[in-house]
């Protein structure tokens, strides 16, 4: 494996700077406390800064504007060959009336959507960022209301030539994708020992993997985790994958790229 990554690096693809943002809220003012989610997020940042190189900047307990100013920080940061990953965990919600769904951040007042973050904002707020591929993994309720339909993965049975040419080929092209937790129904807190379901699986898959690698494969390896572990506890729980709606997505996967 080790020996296919230097192949890579030494092919010249370059894959750019990796940033993340990491959001985890546990404590909130108008909603019942989490248990997981700031240790989520916190084993997030860590693989993702040691393992992968990212450039890390975790947020917790965090607010709306906390949130919207580290984005806002993140537009001025990032280049057209950048990648931005968005990791959230924490309360969801979906709006009754519109079917819109929304992050909560921790200053969040039930029944007025004055500081929840809806995920057409957040869309929006992407398709401008000058980012080549920016992922969103969402680990709350009702996250899957963010997800399109089309799913772009690398064709299986490619001898190493042709998945570099593919891999050149797809870097060059806008990635705009959500992997979230469930779909438009709760999902749960628990169940991963000190994680959820959902983190912990991630976090596996991340830390057991050798070579650049699709966030196709990584949403094929945590699916199958989370719903062997829900069913285990009696819940439903069923992953979801897709490029982002209406955000510039050019059929590109993100990809994850472990340091040697």
């Amino acid at each position: 494996y080790l020996t296919i990554f230097r192949t890579f690096r030494q092919c010249d693809i370059q894959f750019g700077k990796f940033y993340a943002l990491i959001i985890g809220n546990n404590d909130y003012k108008a909603y019942p406390a989490l248990k997981t989610p700031i240790s989520d997020a916190k084993s997030v940042e860590l693989v993702l800064r040691e393992r992968y190189g990212f450039k890390t900047k975790l947020l917790t307990n965090a607010s709306r504007h906390a949130i919207m100013s580290a984005l806002h920080e993140l537009s001025k940061t990032l280049t057209e060959q950048d990648n931005l990953l968005i990791y959230y965990a924490g309360h969801g919600e979906i709006d009754k009336q519109t079917q819109a769904a929304y992050w909560l951040p921790v200053d969040s007042e039930t029944g007025n959507a004055a500081n929840w973050i809806s995920s057409q904002s957040i869309t929006e707020y992407l398709s401008i960022m000058p980012a080549r591929h920016i992922m969103i993994v969402a680990d709350s309720c009702y996250s899957g209301a963010l997800t399109g339909s089309a799913v772009a993965k690398l064709p299986e049975g490619m001898d190493q030539a042709k998945r570099e040419r593919w891999l050149k080929a797809m870097n060059s092209r806008k990635a705009r994708t959500v992997l979230t937790s469930g779909g438009v129904k709760p999902v749960m807190d628990q169940g991963g020992g000190e994680h959820s379901v959902f983190a912990n699986a991630f976090l596996r898959v991340l830390r057991s993997n050798q070579r650049v690698i699709e966030d196709y494969d990584i949403f094929r390896n945590v699916a199958s985790q989370v719903r062997t572990s829900a069913s285990r506890a009696g819940f439903e729980q069923a992953p979801q994958y897709a490029p982002l709606q209406h955000a510039g997505h050019e059929g590109s996967p993100f990809f994850f790229v472990p340091e040697a």
